[in-house]
Protein backbone atom coordinates (compact mmCIF):
# COMPACT_ATOMS: atom_id res chain seq x y z
CA UNK A 1 0.00 0.00 0.00
CA UNK A 2 1.71 3.21 -1.20
CA UNK A 3 0.32 6.56 -0.06
CA UNK A 4 1.77 10.03 -0.05
CA UNK A 5 0.62 10.59 3.53
CA UNK A 6 0.23 8.50 6.67
CA UNK A 7 -0.98 9.86 10.01
CA UNK A 8 0.22 8.49 13.35
CA UNK A 9 -1.77 9.30 16.50
CA UNK A 10 0.54 9.03 19.50
CA UNK A 11 -0.05 8.53 23.21
CA UNK A 12 -1.08 12.13 23.98
CA UNK A 13 -4.75 13.13 23.81
CA UNK A 14 -5.72 15.18 20.78
CA UNK A 15 -8.78 17.21 19.92
CA UNK A 16 -8.93 17.07 16.15
CA UNK A 17 -11.53 15.45 13.89
CA UNK A 18 -9.59 12.59 12.34
CA UNK A 19 -12.46 11.34 10.18
CA UNK A 20 -11.27 13.52 7.31
CA UNK A 21 -7.65 12.41 7.77
CA UNK A 22 -8.51 9.04 6.26
CA UNK A 23 -8.99 10.83 2.90
CA UNK A 24 -5.24 11.52 2.62
CA UNK A 25 -3.98 8.09 3.72
CA UNK A 26 -3.87 5.55 6.52
CA UNK A 27 -4.41 6.70 10.12
CA UNK A 28 -2.71 4.56 12.77
CA UNK A 29 -3.59 4.73 16.47
CA UNK A 30 -1.14 3.99 19.25
CA UNK A 31 -2.95 1.44 21.43
CA UNK A 32 -6.02 2.74 23.24
CA UNK A 33 -4.84 6.24 24.25
CA UNK A 34 -7.41 8.03 22.11
CA UNK A 35 -10.19 5.46 22.30
CA UNK A 36 -12.95 8.02 21.81
CA UNK A 37 -11.96 8.09 18.13
CA UNK A 38 -12.43 5.32 15.53
CA UNK A 39 -9.33 4.30 13.59
CA UNK A 40 -8.71 2.09 10.56
CA UNK A 41 -5.45 0.79 12.10
CA UNK A 42 -3.98 0.55 15.60
CA UNK A 43 -0.86 -0.97 17.12
CA UNK A 44 -0.67 -2.71 20.44
CA UNK A 45 1.92 -4.75 22.33
CA UNK A 46 0.30 -5.35 25.71
CA UNK A 47 -2.36 -7.92 26.41
CA UNK A 48 -4.26 -5.54 28.71
CA UNK A 49 -4.49 -2.85 26.00
CA UNK A 50 -5.43 -5.41 23.39
CA UNK A 51 -8.28 -6.78 25.51
CA UNK A 52 -9.49 -3.23 26.18
CA UNK A 53 -9.38 -2.43 22.48
CA UNK A 54 -11.25 -5.62 21.53
CA UNK A 55 -13.99 -4.72 24.03
CA UNK A 56 -14.20 -1.05 23.03
CA UNK A 57 -16.95 -0.11 20.53
CA UNK A 58 -14.69 2.46 18.88
CA UNK A 59 -12.16 -0.22 17.91
CA UNK A 60 -14.73 -2.47 16.21
CA UNK A 61 -13.68 -2.62 12.59
CA UNK A 62 -10.15 -1.47 13.45
CA UNK A 63 -7.29 -3.59 12.18
CA UNK A 64 -5.20 -4.06 15.36
CA UNK A 65 -1.59 -4.98 14.65
CA UNK A 66 0.34 -6.77 17.40
CA UNK A 67 3.79 -8.40 17.71
CA UNK A 68 3.92 -12.09 16.81
CA UNK A 69 3.80 -13.49 20.39
CA UNK A 70 0.67 -11.48 21.24
CA UNK A 71 -0.89 -12.17 17.84
CA UNK A 72 -0.53 -15.93 18.39
CA UNK A 73 -2.63 -15.67 21.57
CA UNK A 74 -5.40 -13.78 19.72
CA UNK A 75 -5.18 -15.42 16.31
CA UNK A 76 -8.90 -16.27 16.31
CA UNK A 77 -9.96 -12.61 16.59
CA UNK A 78 -10.58 -11.17 13.13
CA UNK A 79 -9.49 -7.68 14.22
CA UNK A 80 -6.00 -8.81 15.31
CA UNK A 81 -3.22 -9.02 12.72
CA UNK A 82 0.48 -9.75 13.11
CA UNK A 83 2.81 -6.78 12.70
CA UNK A 84 5.15 -7.11 9.75
CA UNK A 85 8.84 -7.63 10.40
CA UNK A 86 10.49 -4.23 10.21
CA UNK A 87 13.72 -4.07 8.23
CA UNK A 88 16.64 -2.62 10.16
CA UNK A 89 14.94 -2.87 13.56
CA UNK A 90 17.89 -4.71 15.11
CA UNK A 91 20.24 -1.82 14.31
CA UNK A 92 17.87 0.61 16.06
CA UNK A 93 17.78 -1.57 19.21
CA UNK A 94 13.96 -1.50 19.40
CA UNK A 95 12.01 -4.52 20.62
CA UNK A 96 8.44 -4.48 19.22
CA UNK A 97 7.20 -6.35 22.29
CA UNK A 98 8.66 -3.87 24.78
CA UNK A 99 8.62 -0.47 23.08
CA UNK A 100 5.72 1.96 23.39
CA UNK A 101 2.64 1.62 21.18
CA UNK A 102 3.43 5.00 19.59
CA UNK A 103 6.88 3.71 18.60
CA UNK A 104 5.18 0.65 17.06
CA UNK A 105 2.83 2.98 15.16
CA UNK A 106 5.78 5.03 13.98
CA UNK A 107 7.58 1.91 12.69
CA UNK A 108 4.41 0.73 10.95
CA UNK A 109 4.01 4.18 9.38
CA UNK A 110 7.59 4.06 8.08
CA UNK A 111 6.99 0.52 6.78
CA UNK A 112 4.19 1.93 4.57
CA UNK A 113 6.77 4.28 2.94
CA UNK A 114 4.75 7.51 2.67
CA UNK A 115 6.29 10.76 1.45
CA UNK A 116 5.15 12.53 4.63
CA UNK A 117 4.41 10.94 7.99
CA UNK A 118 2.22 13.17 10.17
CA UNK A 119 2.64 12.77 13.94
CA UNK A 120 -0.35 13.94 16.00
CA UNK A 121 -0.40 13.65 19.79
CA UNK A 122 3.12 12.22 19.68
CA UNK A 123 5.02 12.41 22.97
CA UNK A 124 8.28 14.27 22.27
CA UNK A 125 8.93 15.09 25.93
CA UNK A 126 9.78 11.51 26.81
CA UNK A 127 13.55 11.22 26.15
CA UNK A 128 13.32 7.56 25.05
CA UNK A 129 10.51 8.33 22.60
CA UNK A 130 12.35 11.35 21.23
CA UNK A 131 15.56 9.36 20.75
CA UNK A 132 13.68 6.59 18.95
CA UNK A 133 11.88 9.07 16.71
CA UNK A 134 15.21 10.69 15.90
CA UNK A 135 16.86 7.33 15.10
CA UNK A 136 13.97 6.18 12.93
CA UNK A 137 13.83 9.52 11.08
CA UNK A 138 17.58 9.58 10.43
CA UNK A 139 17.54 6.00 9.12
CA UNK A 140 14.65 6.86 6.74
CA UNK A 141 15.81 10.02 4.94
CA UNK A 142 13.29 9.62 2.09
CA UNK A 143 10.34 10.15 4.46
CA UNK A 144 9.52 13.59 5.88
CA UNK A 145 8.30 13.51 9.49
CA UNK A 146 5.81 16.29 10.29
CA UNK A 147 5.13 16.81 13.99
CA UNK A 148 1.72 18.50 14.21
CA UNK A 149 0.97 20.64 17.26
CA UNK A 150 -0.74 23.81 18.41
CA UNK A 151 1.34 27.00 18.47
CA UNK A 152 3.94 27.64 19.64
CA UNK A 153 5.72 25.03 17.55
CA UNK A 154 8.56 23.06 19.09
CA UNK A 155 12.18 23.59 18.08
CA UNK A 156 13.29 20.07 19.15
CA UNK A 157 13.18 18.69 15.60
CA UNK A 158 15.11 21.46 13.85
CA UNK A 159 18.42 19.56 13.80
CA UNK A 160 16.94 16.54 12.02
CA UNK A 161 16.97 17.20 8.27
CA UNK A 162 13.78 15.31 7.38
CA UNK A 163 11.72 16.45 10.41
CA UNK A 164 9.68 19.60 10.83
CA UNK A 165 6.98 20.97 13.06
CA UNK A 166 3.74 22.43 11.80
CA UNK A 167 0.29 23.39 13.06
CA UNK A 168 -3.08 21.68 12.87
CA UNK A 169 -4.15 24.50 10.52
CA UNK A 170 -1.51 23.44 7.95
CA UNK A 171 -2.47 19.79 8.44
CA UNK A 172 -6.12 20.67 7.75
CA UNK A 173 -5.01 22.51 4.59
CA UNK A 174 -3.39 19.29 3.31
CA UNK A 175 -6.65 17.43 3.99
CA UNK A 176 -8.78 20.16 2.36
CA UNK A 177 -6.57 20.14 -0.75
CA UNK A 178 -7.50 16.45 -1.28
CA UNK A 179 -11.28 17.07 -1.21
Amino acid sequence: MKNNYTTIVGNQPISFDLHESIQIGPVIASANSNKSISFPYATCNSEQNLQDMLNSPNFQGTNILAPENLFKKYIFFNEVTCLPSFPGIKTLDIDPEKCSPQCLSLMLGVYLKPKILFLLGYDLLNPIEFTRLKSIAISNPDIRFAYICNPPVTKRLEKIDNCFCDTYIKYQEVIDARK
